[in-house]
């Protein structure tokens, strides 16, 4: 007969060891949110520390109580779900956290390709992955420039032990600047305390290998210090058909960390490196049409559609306890990214951008016809070089997280947190030339290798973009937390400050009345004149060019620095009933500070010789939900209604300030969208080695404002928006799955996500029809061989089922005329294209 395998995590029994098995045992069942069967049950996990020892004060259990299956019982004020190391497992080959997560009820998750190697977009309750928190052990990953989350570089799922998913408010501590709402943490593991190791390969199709290796010392030393080091490595051909075709996937990521507890009573620090290389080609995009004519699965790509990356991160944990009322904790970090997305383009050799300074400087030009150029390959001959120009992202970014924990009883506490973010945000283009194959001659392009930069006439190198920004983030926060009533009522009341500070530094010049983020326009030129502002800040010049004198007007290079702050309540509670059940509800406030982009726009005024940052409002969003939870021997279940109001929603849109301004597109506030719903989900075990898991998600979102597109004789031209959904986000989504041991060594898992029709324009004339994923995993635990031994056998969207996911927003699909005349032109959607059916195995060894 089956049995269920029910394995607690390390870090469950870490924990037990750093005190945390003396935690108040009583009556009252705190019910958790169910999802599957292969959710894993153990202890809390949250953002900091800090968070880790405040939820301790929310733990109520009941002696003897199993969970149905292994699933986390949740116990907060939040909509929560909390997945273990044994479900991170089922996963196939090389994916993450994000794919892993996608049976979470109001969570969305896109792979690229079938293996995680590419990345995808979250969306969850209409927010896409710039609007939410992640965080791994701790620290911010979003980047700190456009607040992107790219989950290809993201830690090896098997050392972790869970990844958790707040699909609502985010915690009163986060150091998020970014986050309008949902929240994923996810936890390492701690080192063993038993010197050994774990080996595991995997094969697959499109030509995928990977392997994972990790070595624990155990304890050693006079303290009981105990490390782990571990290497992941993947190689994978991108499932698509372009030419050249078999474009690549790599990886190699290093990780490692040690731990020392301190004393016997339950401080501890610990230091965790990371470290991780892509070198990956795009998975090319289609439209519609475009897939009717090629086919599904063709691509664009080619070699030099390459996105290369290496990304590191040092984090140190710890906890002081001071005394037996007092804890101290302290998370310091840093982190590193040099990241690019690759892009082709042509060069003229006559180009005043390649000339600079020498414009018109007969003893260096050469002369072809009338036209002046500055000679790059010696062959006399006026040339349009092909180029690799990309836009480079190199970051350096230090974080603290701390807190200050006093228990007034064994039930009460206060919290005041303080956290630090300050990122140093240089982004480059540093161009150099093609080789003969029209790869790239280095994926970094001129970043590092200076010998390969285009250099320019004058001795300096040509650029695409140069700038550098600061995002300095502080967060304050207090909160308290206390149970009532016999332990019934949880109550948790916060406030949090956040504040950001963005020091822009604009290197190049921006041409007046355009988007001088996206086209930036990079040179040495001379000026032929120049205007200072009003206000002294700034110069509006013109640049020296060949022939007729220019008439086009430039603000000069220059620096600004802008600050966003609110204060912000975060406040919950629970409540616990005799039969099981409970009641949680929440009410918070969070605030997302524009993204970096949007604050290069500058807007030059020649009425009033005055220059004006586009500067738009922070989005803000209020977030009510309320939710019950229920729990048996054999069931549980979760209900939770939500509702948000979104205010100074920030979309890409044409900003005309003024009938005779030219207009151009930038990031703008649009105003208030309501976003509501619900999320249901439920476990069953029938019988012993049998559970069954469904899950339901309405989400309805709503416009409620029409998009300003313009002015047409004097009227406000304006998108018919009002009333519509947001993009990329579905109403409808459901899961079903379940979880079948046959015997104590075989275990089955097959589940499904039916994902809605989704808009992807903001008109709502684009629709990516919806769709339903199956994917299987059986699993073999090899006899003789230690525990964790075993055999898996991964299928990836089991039926082959053709899907789309869109990458980028537009007015309309269809083109229309607007409420002033105006026709607005029709925009091709580009879709990424789901992986198709995929399988591999592996084979895991621990010894």
């Amino acid at each position: 007969m089956g049995v269920i395998r029910v394995t607690a995590p390390l870090f469950y029994f870490v924990n037990l060891e750093r005190g945390y098995s003396d935690m108040k045992m009583n009556k009252w069942i705190l019910a958790g949110t169910a999802l599957t069967g292969a959710f894993t049950a153990h202890g809390a996990f949250a953002q900091s520390t800090a968070s880790q020892e405040v939820d301790k004060v929310t733990e109520v259990v009941v002696t003897g109580q199993r969970n149905v299956g292994s699933t986390k019982r949740e116990r907060g004020t939040k909509a929560k779900t909390t997945i273990g190391q044994d479900y991170l497992s089922q996963s196939s080959s090389g994916q993450t956290f994000a794919d892993a997560l996608n049976l979470v009820p109001g969570y969305n998750f896109t792979n690229n390709d079938a293996y995680g190697s590419s990345g995808g977009e979250i969306m969850m309750r209409g927010l896409d992955s710039a609007r939410i928190s992640l965080a791994v052990d701790g620290i911010q990953l979003n980047d700190s420039g456009n607040y992107a989350i790219y989950t290809n570089q993201m830690i090896e799922s098997e050392l972790l032990c869970s990844a958790s998913v707040q699909t609502g408010a985010t915690d009163v501590d986060s150091i998020s600047a970014s986050a309008t709402g949902g929240t994923v943490n996810v936890s390492t593991c701690n080192p063993e305390t038993v010197m050994g190791g774990v080996v595991k390969v995997a094969v697959g199709q499109e030509n995928h290998k990977s392997g994972f290796l990790r070595f624990d010392t155990g304890k050693f030393g006079p303290w009981g210090t105990t490390a782990y080091v571990a290497y992941t490595g993947a190689y994978t051909d991108t499932w698509t058909v372009e030419t050249p075709d078999n474009l690549r996937l790599q990886k190699n990521q290093y990780n490692a960390m040690i731990h020392q507890n301190v004393g016997d009573n339950g401080s501890f620090i610990s230091m965790a490196l990371h470290w991780n290389e892509n070198r990956n080609h795009f998975i090319g995009t289609q439209s519609k049409t475009q897939i009717a004519t090629r086919g599904y699965g063709v691509s664009t790509s080619n070699l030099a559609s390459v996105n290369p990356s290496d990304t590191g991160n040092i984090r140190i944990k710890s906890k002081w306890v001071l005394s037996d009322k007092l804890t101290l904790t302290v998370d310091p970090s840093f982190q590193y990214v040099l990241a690019l997305g690759g892009s082709t383009g042509s060069l003229s050799e006559s180009s005043p951008q390649l000339i600079g300074s020498r414009v018109g400087d007969t003893t260096v030009l050469k002369l072809s016809g009338t036209t002046r150029y500055f000679d790059t390959n010696g062959n006399n001959t006026l040339d349009t070089l092909s180029i690799y120009r990309p836009n480079i992202t190199n970051t350096h970014r230090y974080g603290l997280q701390s807190g200050l924990i006093y228990r007034f009883t064994d039930t009460q506490l206060v919290r005041f947190n303080a956290s630090f973010d300050r990122a140093n945000h240089r982004q480059t283009g540093e161009a150099t030339l093609l080789d003969a194959n029209g790869a790239p001659i280095d994926l970094f392009a001129g970043k590092e290798n200076t010998s390969l930069r285009i250099k320019t006439a004058d001795g300096f190198h040509f650029r695409r973009r140069d700038r550098f920004s600061k995002a300095n983030v502080d967060v304050f926060s207090i909160e308290y937390s206390g149970r009532f009533f016999d332990e019934k009522l949880f109550v948790s009341l916060g406030l949090r400050n956040q504040k950001l500070e963005r020091e822009l530094n604009q290197f190049c010049y921006t041409q007046v009345n355009t988007n001088g983020s996206i086209n930036p326009y990079c040179s040495t030129q001379n000026w032929t004149s120049q205007k200072t502002t009003a206000d002294g800040k700034y110069k509006v010049v013109t640049l020296q060019q060949q022939g007729t004198p220019s008439t086009i007007q430039y603000i000069a290079p220059y620096s600004n620095s802008i600050s966003f702050e609110k204060t912000m309540p975060n406040i919950g509670l629970t409540w616990n009933f005799e039969n099981g059940g409970q009641v949680f509800a929440t009410y918070a406030e969070s605030l997302s500070s524009p993204r970096t982009d949007a604050l290069y726009d500058v807007d030059y005024d020649a009425a009033s010789n005055s220059v004006k940052i586009r500067n738009p409002n922070p989005e803000t969003s209020e977030t009510v939900e309320v939710g019950y939870r229920y729990t048996t021997a054999n069931f549980n279940a979760t209900a939770t209604a939500f509702s948000s109001l979104d205010k100074d929603r920030l979309v890409e849109a044409f900003v005309q300030d003024d009938p005779n301004d030219v207009g151009y597109s930038a990031f703008t506030n649009i105003g208030k969208v309501k976003r509501n719903g619900y999320e249901l989900s439920s476990n069953y075990r029938p019988v012993p080695n049998l559970i069954l898991n469904a899950g339901l998600t309405y989400t309805d979102t709503e416009l409620q404002q029409d998009i300003p597109n313009g002015f047409r004789n004097g009227v406000q031209r304006l998108l018919p928006t009002k009333g519509k959904a947001l993009t990329g986000m579905p109403k409808w989504m459901w899961t079903a799955g379940v979880d079948f041991d046959p015997t104590d060594k075989l275990s089955i898992n097959l589940n499904a996500k039916y994902v809605g029709d989704r808009f992807y324009t903001y008109v709502n004339d684009e629709v990516a029809p919806r769709y339903i994923l199956w994917n299987a995993s059986a699993r073999y635990d090899l006899p003789f061989f230690k525990d964790g031994t075993y055999v898996q056998l991964n299928v990836v969207n089991l039926f082959d089922e053709q899907y789309l996911a869109g990458t980028g927003y537009q007015n309309t699909a269809r083109g229309l005329t607007d409420n002033a005349g105006g026709t607005v032109s029709a925009s091709t959607i580009f879709y990424q294209q789901g992986a198709p059916r995929t399988v591999s195995i592996a084979l895991r060894t621990k010894f």
